[in-house]
């Protein structure tokens, strides 16, 4: 099963709160997915058909929910789409939840 989602605007300002990490949103995806912070940067793009490293964690939500924004590894080039156009996630990627209480 594949996921569909969309970037969302206007979450630049927003920063990970983290105290275990690099206070990045990648270090906050990769402490949630359970991968380790000395091998984030070797983790693929999570959107479908990329063969790019992740640069950013990217915050996104789910076609069909309102509100809920999730964070999910991306490179530049799909963190840089235009929010009107969805991503399909390549299946088996974890989305993590990024509220400030989620930060560990």
């Amino acid at each position: 099963m594949t996921t569909q989602v969309y970037n969302m605007v206007g979450t630049t300002g927003r920063k990970c709160t983290c105290t275990l990490g690099d206070n990045s949103w990648l270090g906050h995806w990769a402490l949630a997915a359970g991968v380790t912070l000395a091998s984030k940067k070797l983790v693929k793009c999570a959107a479908k058909y990329c063969a790019s490293y992740s640069e950013v964690g990217a915050h996104v939500k789910e076609i069909g929910h309102q509100v809920t924004p999730w964070i999910v590894p991306f490179c530049q080039h799909h963190n840089k789409r235009p929010s009107s156009q969805y991503i399909t996630l390549k299946p088996g990627y974890t989305m993590v939840a990024c509220a400030a209480h989620d930060c560990t």
